[in-house]
């Protein structure tokens, strides 16, 4: 009759929602920032763009009827970006109609009661020295929580309640100071859209159309703020099952990750050392995800730990060498070839191309012996390869400013454009050939004296 529980632990399970399956907050940022493109956000911004004209045009800037469109506008931008808040908090992927901001609910007002209170009570931690610059910057730190609780639940006692805002922040955990961070530059877009304008032209339109600066102003205030309300949102959604909110019946089941569940799954049966069944499963993975950095990179590291199979780790490390030199992930070849090699320790790969890669590599770390073993004997194995000059002329680099052997790489050179007569990389060849031998002359003894 009890709970249900792990068997392997014994400790009891409880519910995650869709905690574990939705893709990590970091992922998401494109999602976010496309998000205000849907035709709901856009229809919102071109109505925003519109009143800021019809503003503009109708009332007299030094007057004080102008507050009135800017009230409008403050609170029409404030209601959306709450909206959005609630919608994202419950799994809804479109933004909030223009009816949807008019349900009844005075949520703008209490914002900017929200915002007087926190800005009274800033002003009253300003005259405590230190310990109030602290108290501020956990205050601000805690500023988005207060705003989350305000669009979900509506109610501006909840969103001032220290312990319910505190709350907040530690059942989000980490997650949330992730947030706040990311809140802070995103909040910097509207500044940033206007000073990306050259001087010239932001000079021309503050002097002749400068009604065209306050549209953008709006718009793109509008926009980064029904980003962070979608980052807001989101969130509260991972974490619905602890904070109690209620997803929206359509959207009750998330779109799980596969691929990060599958990797859990991995990971699960290696911790129980059920490590053939873990090959296996990557094994299905990889079938998969066949380009999948992250996928062949956990196969890979499973193998080489293991070791039982040398010719199955040799199969798949080509295959992740050669996804990494395509995703030109190439930082990553040393260590991948070398945890190889500790399994199967005279491994070189097949590919050419991939040998390159690998021994520049070696070369930026000044490992010059791992650099020409790899590509030395090259014109023997693959006389006929288009990868050979490329190769051969990062051979005579490696010779000429690693191994200070300019002789070996003029030779290389020469090689180069014996076999190779007009290719591609002749001119570059000659180039650098003729650097070097000009060098060799300025170092030879008594060269300064005569020159």
């Amino acid at each position: 009759m009890r709970r249900p529980y792990c068997t392997l632990c014994g400790g009891n399970m409880h519910h995650l929602g869709v905690a574990n399956s939705l893709p990590p907050f970091w992922s998401q940022m494109p999602r976010f920032f496309a998000y205000p493109f849907s035709v709901n956000g856009g229809i919102f911004l071109a109505l925003l763009a519109a009143l800021t004209i019809a503003s503009v045009k109708l009332f007299d800037p030094s007057g004080l009827l102008v507050l009135l469109p800017i009230f409008i506008l403050g609170s029409l931008a404030i209601r959306q970006g709450l909206r959005v808040i609630e919608f994202c908090s419950q799994g809804k992927s479109r933004p909030p109609s223009i009816p949807d901001l008019f349900d009844g609910n005075p949520t703008t007002l209490k914002m900017l009661g929200l915002i007087l209170a926190y800005s009274m009570l800033v002003r009253s931690l300003g005259h405590l020295g230190w310990f109030g610059l602290g108290a501020i910057v956990c205050l601000s730190g805690l500023l988005p929580a207060s705003i989350m609780l305000l669009a979900v639940h509506g109610s501006l006692r909840e969103a001032l309640s220290p312990v319910q805002v505190i709350q907040l922040a530690v059942r989000t955990g980490w997650s949330y100071l992730g947030l706040v961070l990311v809140l802070i530059t995103t909040a910097q877009g509207p500044n940033r859209v206007i000073a990306l304008l050259p001087a010239a032209t932001l000079r021309q339109l503050s002097e002749h159309s400068p009604h065209v600066l306050l549209v953008m102003f709006v718009v793109s205030t509008a926009y980064f703020n029904m980003v962070m309300g979608a980052m807001m949102g989101y969130l509260l959604f991972q974490h619905h099952q602890d904070l109690g909110i209620v997803p929206d019946d359509e959207h009750a089941t998330a779109p799980a990750d596969k691929r990060a569940l599958d990797l859990a799954r991995a990971v699960i049966l290696v911790r129980e050392s059920r490590y053939e069944d873990a090959l296996r499963h990557m094994a299905g993975m990889v079938a998969d995800y066949p380009n999948d950095i992250p996928v062949l990179e956990y196969h890979h590291k499973l193998l080489c730990e293991l070791g039982g199979d040398p010719e199955r780790v040799v199969q798949h490390t080509e295959r992740y060498l050669n996804a990494m030199v395509g995703a030109q992930r190439k930082s990553s070849l040393v260590g991948a070839l070398e945890a190889a090699r500790r399994v199967v320790p005279h491994y070189r790969p097949g590919s050419i191309a991939v040998r390159r890669a690998l021994a520049e590599e070696y070369f930026l770390q000044r490992q010059f012996k791992p650099a020409i073993a790899l590509i030395g004997m090259l014109h023997k194995e693959a006389p006929t390869s288009d990868e050979l000059p490329a190769a051969y002329y990062l051979l005579a680099r490696i010779y000429s400013e690693g191994v200070r052997d300019d002789a070996k790489a003029v030779m290389v050179l020469d090689f180069l454009l014996k076999h190779f007569p007009g290719h591609a990389m002749t001119g570059e060849i000659e180039k650098y050939r003729k650097v070097i031998l000009s060098l060799g002359k300025t170092d030879q003894p008594g060269a300064c004296a005569a020159t």
